[in-house]
């Protein structure tokens, strides 16, 4: 189509021209949400502004991502047409975006005008048609509350929808809200528009019409495909969720052999999927990835992250070396007990579960994670803990997300002494939950699949068994009371507290705080450095000194086995004392 001859209206102006005049719009706060109110009004600020000229054909089929994101409703949804382009500052906008009027009729909605705001700040609404979250324009009723896109409000051809690959017959748009279930998620939400078939008992919200039919995600191995619905006779539980699911209704299951299957909202959170379409696409095995070492017989192997010397196993490692002198390269934790790999020609140390570790993981996060050497230090993703061993981060580039690999290990079906029954790892997108432990609140968490008992990630991959310097039998992790009374921590004299967990030595029967004998950061070892957010570089030191330091921020004394100095010679005891500091 050819472009425009005459510039559009006034609001028809680049965006980012007319968010100069911010100031001058008047504002409306809907709940906890504030948006601004567009009218035709020209101010000052956008009289000499960016017009759009450009047109360009729109050809991606409906429910499709776009190949242009547009600057008004801030989405690549796909337009009905063409898009407007801005040549100043090479934005584009969807033709409906453009256009929208201040105040409209929509055939969606035709009982009640709709008005044009656009989003600033606070909780985001979802699309009434297509369930997404808006983040810019939106047309708001104020009368029934409900909320569209303007690429969707402006849709004329919609009360019927013909799509053989969801549905064999024609679905009619039913235009009242009603709590009924959406055959395809299984869901009675009321926000969004249904359809319906005339012919059979189908009932499908307009969001879901589009749904993939294969999919991939983070929490299973193999593919997933669309399934109307589930065989009979067993209990299904969703792999992401652990909430039971009805068998009648829609949802994704394994295409392999796997007894797996996953609520339909569960599958397409953006959290673990991708948002790509995978039908008709060769898959990618994970299994041609190469094992994390290569065997050259004698019990010598050649590690990848270890490539330029060769390792030896050791079949049990207990009295072989000093435990608070050597650690596993990889989780950071001391070599107390088990097997080993040791390099033949420098202080390098791997346990044997670490360095079988895959290359390759996929857990909670949408693109697959690749395993990587600790170059300097992270923050996991999981636990919030510092950690300079090794981590697995995002395959397709997502800035700063790591793992530690304990974290990582955690798999959808824990047991953990803490707890009778086992744990199901739970990522709640839009909420937080309380540990039961330590009382941290938390988005990702394992809850007990059968009471009301949730342990966040930082006390799940607390190790099992530790040594204390001045105990000579293994410690380890107990949750249990062992006495009538209460009991104290061998090293601070203070209470500890079954709840929140403690280490205790079953031969002498005493009993220590978990942070007491492991630190506050159990994944960093001295020789490492850490950089303040203000870029100065923290050195990690051993607290071997005869007198133990006042740390420099919250001034009592460290008893932890590593400190950190900074780089005017100041003290701290934990990271997140120092990285603060200036």
């Amino acid at each position: 189509m050819s472009s425009i001859d005459n510039p559009p209206p006034s609001s028809f102006t680049c965006l980012v021209v007319n968010e100069r005049a911010v100031q001058w719009f008047p504002k409306k706060t809907i709940g906890e949400t504030t948006y601004l109110i567009i009218s035709d009004v020209q101010y000052e600020d956008t009289l000499n502004s960016h017009h759009l000229r450009s047109v360009l054909g729109c050809n991606n089929k409906e429910g499709e991502r776009s190949d242009h994101y547009c600057w008004a409703c801030r989405s690549y949804k796909t337009g009905t047409t063409y898009f407007y382009y801005c040549n100043e500052c090479n934005n584009y906008y969807h033709k409906e975006c453009v256009e929208s009027p201040p105040i409209f009729i929509s055939s969606y909605h035709p009982k009640y005008p709709l008005q044009l705001l656009k989003y600033d700040r606070g909780i985001r609404r979802e699309c009434l048609c297509c369930g997404l979250e808006i983040y810019g324009l939106v047309y708001h009723s104020s009368i029934s509350d409900l909320f569209m896109d303007p690429l969707c409000a402006s849709k004329q051809e919609f009360s019927t929808i013909h799509n053989p690959e969801r549905h064999e017959h024609t679905l009619h748009y039913f235009p009242r809200k009603a709590p009924i279930t959406c055959d395809v998620c299984a869901s009675d939400d009321t926000k969004n528009c249904f359809y319906s078939c005339l012919q059979c008992d189908f009932i499908v919200h307009g969001r879901c019409i589009n749904l993939p039919h294969v999919i991939r995600i983070s929490c299973h191995s193999h593919r997933l495909s669309f399934t109307s619905s589930l065989p009979f006779g067993n209990s299904w539980f969703c792999g992401v969720c652990g909430q039971k699911m009805d068998e009648n209704y829609g949802s994704y299951s394994c295409t392999k052999s796997c007894a797996y299957a996953v609520h339909t909202n569960c599958a397409t959170l953006l959290d673990i999927w991708a948002g790509k379409e995978l039908k008709d696409q060769p898959e990618l095995e994970d299994d041609n990835i190469k094992p994390s070492f290569e065997e050259m017989g004698d019990g010598i192997i050649r590690h990848f992250r270890h490539a330029h010397h060769r390792m030896k196993f050791i079949e049990d490692i207990e009295g072989v070396f000093d435990a608070k002198q050597q650690h596993c390269q990889a989780c950071i934790f001391p070599l107390y007990d088990g097997n080993v790999y040791t390099c033949m020609e420098c202080d390098f140390f791997l346990h044997g579960t670490c360095a079988n570790l895959p290359r390759i993981k996929r857990i909670e996060h949408r693109h697959r994670l690749i395993l990587v050497k600790g170059g300097s230090y992270f923050c996991c993703r999981f636990c919030d803990r510092y950690s300079c061993g090794f981590g697995y981060t995002c395959g397709e580039g997502c800035l700063d997300y790591y793992l530690d690999v304990r974290c990582a290990s955690l798999s959808q079906l824990v047991d953990h002494p803490s707890h009778p029954h086992p744990f199901f790892l739970f990522y709640q997108r839009k909420s937080y939950q309380k540990c039961s432990a330590c009382e941290r609140t938390v988005s990702i968490s394992l809850n007990c699949i059968e009471r009301d008992f949730v342990l966040c990630c930082r006390c799940a991959s607390l190790p099992y068994k530790v040594k204390y310097d001045h105990d000579e039998h293994m410690l380890t992790l107990s949750y249990e009371k062992i006495a009538s009374g209460p009991c104290w921590c061998q090293i601070c004299e203070e209470t500890t507290d079954p709840k929140k967990g403690y280490y205790t030595c079953s031969e002498c029967r005493v009993t220590f705080h978990t942070e007491c004998v492991l630190g506050n950061d159990i994944y960093l070892k001295e020789g490492n450095e850490l950089y303040t957010y203000y870029g100065r570089k923290v050195e990690i030191i051993l607290n071997n000194r005869l007198s133990r330091p006042i740390c420099h921020g919250c001034r009592k004394r460290c008893q932890y086995n590593i400190v950190f100095k900074n780089y005017l010679g100041n003290i701290f005891c934990s990271s997140m004392e120092v990285i603060y500091s200036r």
